[in-house]
C-alpha cells in the first residue's frame, strides 16, 4: 500500500514524464496487437536518411555504460554524491536484469534480421555498425535508457521541461534500436518497463530509507 501511494505521487510530481509514457505505454500495445512482428522493423528501415544514419548511430550510445559511468562522474564532481548512486544503480539494476532475460529466460530470441532472413529482404545498413542475430528480448539499451533518464527527470527540479526532455531520450533510443535494425519493437517494448520499474523501485528504497 505504501509503494501504492508512493507511486501516485511520484507521478503526480512528475506528470509529464510520466503522461508520455503512458501514451507510449497504450500506443504500444495497439502496435503490439495490430502489426505483425517485424513489420514494423521493415517499415522503419525504408526511412533512412544520412542523416538519420548519423543521428540513430550515435542517439544509441545512451544506452551504454560509459554514457552511464559519465553521467555518474558529472554528479560526483559537484559533490551530488546520493544523485551519482541513484543514476549508477539504475543502470547497473535494469542493465542486468535485462542481460539475465536475454540469456537464460530468453535466450533464443532471434533479432530482425534473422528472424527474418528468408523474406530475403534488402536491408539498409548503417555504416560501421555490427548487426547482431541473437538474444533479442528484452532491449538492454532501452532499458538502461529508460531507467536512467527516468531517474534524471524523477530528481530535476525542472519537472516540466526535464521530464519532456527525458522522455524523448529514453524514447529515442528505443527508436534506434530498431533503426539499427537491433530489435523488435517489442523488445524495446517491454525494455521500457523494465527500466521503469527499476528507476522506481531504486527511487522508492532510497526515500524510504530516510
Amino acid at each position: 500500500m505504501r509503494f501504492i501511494f508512493f507511486l501516485k505521487g511520484t507521478a503526480s510530481k512528475n506528470l509529464y514524464f510520466f503522461t508520455l509514457l503512458v501514451c507510449y505505454l497504450f500506443l504500444g500495445c495497439f502496435v503490439l496487437f495490430s502489426v505483425r512482428k517485424g513489420d514494423e522493423v521493415i517499415w522503419l528501415n525504408q526511412f533512412h536518411t544520412t542523416f538519420s544514419d548519423f543521428f540513430f548511430q550515435y542517439i544509441t550510445h545512451l544506452g551504454d555504460g560509459l554514457f552511464c559511468v559519465l553521467l555518474s562522474l558529472f554528479f560526483l564532481a559537484f559533490k551530488k554524491y546520493k544523485n551519482a548512486l541513484l543514476i549508477f544503480l539504475s543502470f547497473a539494476s535494469s542493465g542486468i536484469l535485462a542481460q539475465l532475460l536475454k540469456r537464460l529466460a530468453f535466450p533464443d530470441m532471434p533479432r530482425p534480421t534473422a528472424y527474418l532472413s528468408e523474406k530475403n529482404i534488402n536491408w539498409h545498413f548503417v555504416e560501421g555498425v555490427e548487426v547482431f542475430t541473437a538474444n533479442s528480448f528484452p532491449s538492454g539499451h532501452t532499458a538502461t535508457a529508460f531507467a536512467t533518464f527516468l531517474m534524471l527527470a524523477l530528481i530535476s527540479k525542472h519537472k516540466a521541461w526535464a521530464g519532456v526532455f527525458f522522455f524523448l531520450l529514453a524514447f529515442l533510443v528505443g527508436l534506434s534500436r530498431m533503426y539499427l535494425l537491433q530489435h523488435f519493437f517489442i523488445d524495446t517494448y517491454f525494455g521500457a518497463m523494465l527500466g521503469v520499474v527499476c528507476a522506481l523501485l531504486i527511487y522508492y528504497f532510497s526515500n524510504s530509507s530516510k
